[in-house]
């Protein structure tokens, strides 16, 4: 029985249950529910992220009650709301009561709220976490940072501060003395900030682990004469770019202790083209993070009528060197809407290298195709620039769309592409959900006559016509991959392919597998069963990997 169980597992119970809910549950049960929510073992977790209107309501319903009653078992209040940031704001006064509150996180507060609530903040005992978005547009920063440096205990911050095109955002610190250095690991300031002054709070702050910064402004500062920073225990740092050529970039990333560095992440906004030179990065890197292990990089090429999109004027395929292929730092592309999107990041088996003896590095680049068609945006801008720009830089040989394409323009595109063997589909684009049409027969014919695809992933098979496609392209290509909904389409599918390419003497296909959500039991000795009764193979396996299974022949 459940009331048989003793206080400490309840207590273990709620640690994984909001405070709000906890309440609503528990609160009139009876008297020993009542004693144990009023227990110093009971915690509680105030958190309004991510709620419906109902959980809303017992948030709201049991929000008073918990802060009249119960602010020395609090141990978060995060909210995301901004009504319910107000309400915290107005109704909390952060006292010694709430002596095992930890970490606060408010969305939306207005500086007349935030500073007298840092101040209180102060004298808690156990608070290490502060998360907050400033709502005031306020360019000094100083009076905000300067509270939230003297808060004694804490070690993570994420600060927030709503910017103007009308003001820049300054921070004018005096440098710290050893009395006031702090204690934070953890420093995310998520808002633009002259080189300068963020030079400065980093002086407060030697013991950071993790630093994270959103466009740090090089404007009208002279980099070379900032002194570089102490910060011995730095090992992550996080940076996105949006005023930084690459040259500052490289004298900035020095004035950080960057040689005990182990992991980079850059996401980058700038027109600098250098940016994409990767013999510089290569000679950068290996002078100046010798110890990087995570290198993690995205540069945005912009596409717009009325803008002179910069060209890569350098060698074909530089991220392609042994410096990278070494670290397994692997370079791809993709587009959206208005950008196209360069990025390398630490190689993650696909798909289409199950059962590869090796796997060529060199030939893994992949072009992710999330809209094949910005003209509906950009009017004059299409996929074609995109894939321009992208073979000045480097081969493509892995083509995968996230959203449906036409025929006519996945035709399009493979002709611009010819080192591509792999294709990823979301779905294609048919006239008729039931059949192919002559003329899209002709298309299909045309883009697999030759044997350049060896592997094709179909990850969506909702009309009659995607099982037409399969079966007219499978005997064209080494291995071919769907995604099914259940076992029994699954099984349909297998039985279907494998008995239309059994006669045909010239088919290709070795290896056919698919993806499921869910596995029911015995799926393979099933599937065995089915294929050997219809004599559909001769010498085959069957392996499970992770959540896919692969039927493999000679």
């Amino acid at each position: 029985m459940i009331e048989d169980l003793s206080d400490e597992i309840f207590c273990e119970i709620f640690d994984y249950l909001e405070g709000y809910v906890i309440f609503h549950a528990f609160s009139n049960l009876n008297n020993r529910f009542q004693s144990l929510l009023s227990s110093p073992l009971t915690r509680l977790n105030l958190n309004d992220n991510d709620i419906d209107d109902r959980a809303k309501r017992i948030f709201l319903d049991n929000y008073t009650d918990i802060l009249c009653y119960h602010q020395h078992q609090i141990v978060s209040i995060h909210s995301s709301s901004l009504e319910n940031t107000q309400l915290i704001a107005l109704t909390i006064n952060f006292d010694q009561s709430f002596q095992h509150l930890q970490s606060l996180a408010l969305y939306s507060i207005e500086l007349e709220s935030l500073l007298p609530l840092l101040y209180h903040l102060s004298s808690l005992p156990r608070f290490i976490a502060l998360t907050v978005d400033l709502s005031t547009e306020i360019g000094n920063q100083a009076e905000i940072y300067q509270l939230i440096l003297n808060l004694p205990k804490l070690k993570y911050l994420k600060y927030r501060a709503a910017d103007s095109n009308d003001f820049n955002i300054t921070i004018p610190l005096a440098i710290p003395t050893a009395q006031q250095f702090t204690s934070i690991e953890y420093l995310n300031m998520d808002h633009p900030c002259c080189a300068k002054d963020l030079f400065t709070v980093l002086s407060y702050t030697p013991k950071v682990r993790h630093l994270k910064l959103w466009n740090p402004i090089t404007k009208d500062v002279d980099l070379k004469a900032i002194e570089a920073m102490k910060l011995t225990s730095l090992r992550t740092v996080s940076i996105e770019i949006y005023q930084m050529s690459y040259d500052e970039f490289e004298i900035f990333i020095k004035k950080l202790p960057s040689r005990q560095l182990n992991s980079l992440s850059l996401d980058i906004h700038h027109d600098d083209i250098l940016y994409l030179d990767a013999y510089r990065w290569e000679y950068f890197l290996q002078e100046n993070l010798p110890q990087l292990e995570k290198f993690y990089f995205k540069y945005y090429v912009y596409f717009s009528e009325n803008y002179d999109t910069p060209m890569y004027l350098g060698d074909q395929n530089q991220f392609s060197s042994a410096f990278w292929l070494e670290r397994q730092w692997v370079f791809k592309v993709e587009n959206d809407c208005t950008d196209l999107i360069y990025s390398i990041q630490p190689y993650r088996p696909k798909w289409y290298d199950y059962a590869a003896k090796s796997v060529d590095l060199s030939k893994s680049v992949k072009f992710k195709v999330a809209n094949s068609s910005p003209e509906y945006w950009t009017k004059t801008i299409t996929i074609i620039e995109y894939i321009h720009h992208a073979l000045t830089v480097t081969q493509i040989h892995h083509l995968e769309f996230s959203s449906m394409v036409t025929l006519e323009k996945l035709n399009e595109i493979l002709i611009l592409l010819p080192d591509v063997k792999t294709l990823t589909l979301l779905t294609l684009y048919f006239s008729d959900q039931s059949y192919i049409s002559e003329d899209e027969l002709r298309l299909i014919s045309l883009m697999f006559h030759t044997k350049c695809l060896e592997k094709i992933f179909l990850r969506k098979m909702e009309q009659m016509v995607d099982l037409f496609f399969l079966i007219l392209i499978s005997s064209r290509i080494g291995h071919l991959q769907v995604k099914c909904n259940d076992y029994r389409h699954a099984e349909s599918m297998v039985g279907l392919i494998l008995t239309d390419i059994k006669p045909k003497i010239d088919n290709s296909l070795r290896t056919l597998s698919f993806t499921l959500e869910k596995f029911e039991q015995n799926v393979i000795e099933n599937l065995t069963k089915m294929i050997d009764e219809h004599k559909l193979l001769d010498g085959y396996i069957i392996e499970k990997a992770k959540n896919e299974i692969y039927i493999k022949w000679k």
